[in-house]
């Protein structure tokens, strides 16, 4: 599994911020927000193939950005640190 950073811009009516949430919910089991528009998520696939899963929710207004993140550095966030440190340990 690899570990991937998502932000996007909800620009239209829909998806809602609560759809998005559902919607990576959905995808990816082992997740958390990290921002209020930025999610940590582990995936076993490409950025490319994450960023196909997550865009069939999205409006044509909308922004999204898929990273595969290989280390970070925070000092605080809304995801608990010590699950985003084991995910990162895990995928090394």
């Amino acid at each position: 599994m690899a570990n991937f950073v998502i932000t996007y811009d909800l620009n239209g009516p829909r998806p809602s911020h609560k759809e998005m949430d559902d919607h990576l919910k959905a995808l990816v089991a082992n997740r958390g927000r990290i921002l209020e528009t930025v999610w940590w998520v582990e995936y076993s696939g490409t950025a490319a193939q994450l960023r196909d899963q997550v865009k069939t929710i999205l409006g044509k207004e909308d922004l999204l950005l898929v990273i595969e993140a290989k280390s970070a550095a925070w000092t605080k966030l809304l995801v608990d640190g010590g699950a985003l440190v084991e995910a990162w340990r895990k995928a090394a």
